[in-house]
């Protein structure tokens, strides 16, 4: 009873996931142009005399492109492939800005033909570019602006163009004072603009904050923050700290000191274990009786000796909902693990230290490593099951092996449930290294765990069962 309970949970945990992490639409949200530059040259497709006008060289190598950001956080880098836009203006210093629609999307670039006749001062800055990395515009919970990156032009009236990194002017930014905090929690599927200014000039774009998962801080908690979540990240940030701000030595920490602190938890529901194989025989005894007997009145009384027998073993409701006081932990312990280090979190700065023996934690999907880690997850999980499920030796000794067949097949279901499980969580650990390392010193703990409790139901069982006999 107590096994299939937990495999029903871990079923609907994994079912909620999928849904969680389901497809539908994704429009897109925001549309950013990468402005077209010279490979070699900067100014090549940046700047055109008068007489080239009307042969404007845009795509090629650093040609025109554009970021497509969409409502769920995909970006999307397309390089422009069709022909020099008709919608254009021109100002009084000659610059054109060109305009072209991306999914009913309209964007824009610029590009600045010397007029044959200049007026003004050859040094006046005349336009302001941009080409950007997708960290300059796009942004998850709690992010706030970083040029880091991104490259700006800065041209003249006489066409000289100043190339600046985005990294060495970040004081010229200015986000207008945007704060990844609203009124009802951090910002989600949001834009906003910002201006680069240099000298008298200045030009905006807009970046967008897609979303993700809500960075750790009390300003945006919700009741399971505050009574879990935020408790368990304290505890891990406290460690981290302690260690150079290292990560994974918090998770390695705190997961010893949560797995532990819930072991009674896991020790009652071993006991519930024992005491329902000491009961097999009696159960099994009762069903045996009813076999043939499917009429209300003794299905009824069937269920009054099945009572019997768990009230005579100290079987009660409450022992089998044990396993229900452990998933809130691990579940808590999974969102910290994945949710402490994002940008905008109160203790984000105590795990800035992401690196385990050359592995960035902060990474997901990582390639090779990440199926390497992904794969020792598997195989711990794996091996882990196997024990788990491995029947102890007072098991064998018990009514479980004149199980019927609809018992037989419930327990072969059960067995590839705890397969796939272990499939899933392969997975899933891909998508983060710190989640994977997480899940990889659980499963040992709890190796460790199964082979201590085992020990000690083998001599629980043995004083319950001596204790039945001698009444």
């Amino acid at each position: 009873m107590t096994k299939r309970i937990i495999f029903t949970m871990m079923m609907l945990f994994l079912v909620f996931g999928l849904f969680a992490c389901g497809g539908g639409s994704d429009p897109i949200k925001v549309v950013v142009s990468n402005n077209p530059v010279g490979e070699t040259n900067i100014w090549e497709k940046l700047v055109f005399d008068h007489t080239e006008a009307n042969s404007i060289v845009f795509k090629g190598d650093n040609g025109l492109s554009y970021w497509t950001l969409s409502e769920k956080g995909v970006a999307n880098k397309v390089d422009y492939d069709g022909n020099l836009p008709t919608n254009v203006v021109t100002d009084d210093n000659g610059v054109r800005t060109y305009t072209y629609t991306v999914s009913d999307i309209e964007t824009s670039f610029k590009l600045y033909v010397k007029p044959e006749t200049t007026v003004g001062d050859d040094n006046d800055i005349v336009m302001i570019a941009f080409r950007f990395e997708q960290d300059n515009v796009l942004y998850q919970k709690g992010e706030t602006f970083d040029p880091t990156g991104m490259m700006i032009y800065v041209v003249e009236r006489d066409g000289d163009v100043t190339a600046l990194r985005g990294e060495d002017v970040k004081d010229q930014f200015d986000d207008h004072g945007y704060d990844p905090m609203g009124e009802d929690g951090f910002k989600d599927q949001y834009s906003y603009t910002v201006t680069f200014t240099q000298g008298d000039a200045s030009e905006d774009f807009t970046v967008y904050v897609a979303g993700g998962e809500r960075p750790l801080t009390n300003k945006d908690a919700n009741f399971f923050d505050w009574i879990l979540v935020i408790p368990i990240a304290f505890v891990m940030q406290f460690f981290a700290s302690i260690f150079g701000n290292n990560f994974a030595i918090g998770i390695l920490l705190t997961t010893i000191v949560v797995r532990t602190l819930a072991w009674p938890i896991y020790a009652k529901s071993n006991d519930m274990s024992i005491k329902m194989n000491l009961a097999q025989p009696d159960m099994q005894r009762v069903q045996n009786k009813y076999a043939a007997r499917k009429d209300p009145q003794s299905q009824q009384q069937m269920q009054m000796e099945m009572m019997q027998v768990y009230k005579k073993h100290g079987i009660s409701v409450f022992g089998c909902l044990m396993p229900f006081l452990q998933m809130p932990i691990f579940i808590a312990m999974y969102g910290v693990v994945r949710r402490i280090t994002l940008p905008g979190g109160m203790y984000t700065d105590a795990v800035t230290n992401t690196n385990f023996l050359g592995i960035n934690l902060a990474n997901g999907n990582d390639g090779i490593i990440g199926m390497v880690l992904a794969g020792i997850v598997g195989g711990t999980m794996f091996l882990l099951q196997r024990i788990s499920m491995k029947k102890p030796a007072y098991a064998k000794n018990t009514g479980r092996q004149n199980l019927n067949p609809q018992a037989q097949q419930t327990e072969k279901t059960m067995k590839y449930v705890s397969y796939f499980m272990v499939i899933m969580m392969a997975f899933a650990s891909y998508s983060s290294n710190a989640l994977a390392l997480y899940w990889i010193f659980g499963n040992i703990y709890s190796l460790g765990q199964t082979l201590i409790n085992r020990k000690l139901n083998e001599k629980k069982h043995e004083a319950l069962r001596q204790k039945q006999i001698l009444g």
